[in-house]
């Protein structure tokens, strides 16, 4: 049972109606502080400042710098733990609007790529940062990141028909796959390893249309090793409709924030292996 206590400030941070219409443009897409104050004509710079220090103290927005900007991004996690705490015992099945993996990276903006004289393909950038604190060593978090994913992984984000198991190869080069008697789908290729601190895989993600898709986890320990902070970096470009950002969203804070970190806390499996 989650203690009233840690919910406190982000109740806090959501009483105030200027601290939710940020969080609604941050919905949308990371922006920068700048175009967070001009956004708020009637307030002043400090005042937005102050508003957002209300926002990351309760872990709603976390920043991103990059060269002189400071990128403002939404954390879903806190969201969800209301969502656990306060609405899932009174609803019969939670609906989940699902994982559609498309995403996107760095740069904001869009742009029209033509192939065809008249076939333009709209191309969007985005990106999903996301942090998950787990009541459990780096070791066994990155444990069950890399060698039992099936045991937290499965319906509704899968691709084949009959899966069963999914799969990821700790080392470069190894695959994150699918794997079943008569198919598969090949997730995304690990390009980078460090045990017990980061893990980066690089493919479609699920989003067969995506042109380019890169996925981060970091993990750094917290009260002396006894805890550890889940650091999640989704980035990708491609052909993506216009609710991608909120899918992905959707779909890491449920595999991340809820099966993830009840399998390594609790032991509690919600993936393939039901075990």
């Amino acid at each position: 049972m989650i203690e009233t206590d840690t919910l406190t400030p982000i109740w806090k941070a959501l009483s105030d109606p200027t601290r939710r219409q940020i969080l609604d443009l941050l919905k949308e897409r990371p922006r920068t502080t700048g175009e967070l104050c001009e956004a708020f004509e009637g307030l002043s710079r400090f005042a937005v400042m102050k508003h957002l220090g209300v926002l990351e103290g309760a872990e709603l927005v976390f920043v991103r710098p990059h060269g002189r900007e400071r990128w403002n991004h939404l954390n879903v996690v806190p969201l969800q733990t209301i969502y656990e705490r306060w609405l899932r015992p009174y609803e019969a099945r939670w609906a989940s609007s699902l994982l559609n993996l498309k995403q996107l990276i760095e740069e904001k903006g869009e742009k029209t790529m033509t192939n065809q004289p008249n076939n333009q393909v709209l191309l969007r950038r985005m990106q999903v940062e996301q942090e998950i604190s787990i009541n459990a060593s780096a070791e066994r978090v990155f444990e069950a990141l890399t060698q039992d994913i099936s045991a937290w992984w499965g319906a509704p984000y899968l691709l084949t028909p009959s899966p069963q198991a999914i799969i990821l190869e700790p080392e470069v080069g190894g695959r994150l796959y699918e794997q079943s008697d008569t198919d598969g789908a090949l997730w995304a290729t690990v390009t980078a390893i460090k045990k017990n601190e980061r893990l980066e895989l690089t493919g479609p993600v699920g989003a067969s249309e995506a042109l380019h898709s890169v996925v981060t986890f970091s993990l750094e320990p917290k009260n002396e090793g006894e805890a550890t902070l889940l650091k999640l970096s989704h980035q990708a470009i491609g052909p993506f409709g216009e609710d991608t950002q909120a899918n992905y969203n959707a779909g890491w804070q449920d595999l991340l924030g809820v099966r993830l970190k009840a399998f390594v806390e609790k032991g509690e499996r919600h993936g393939l292996n039901q075990g």
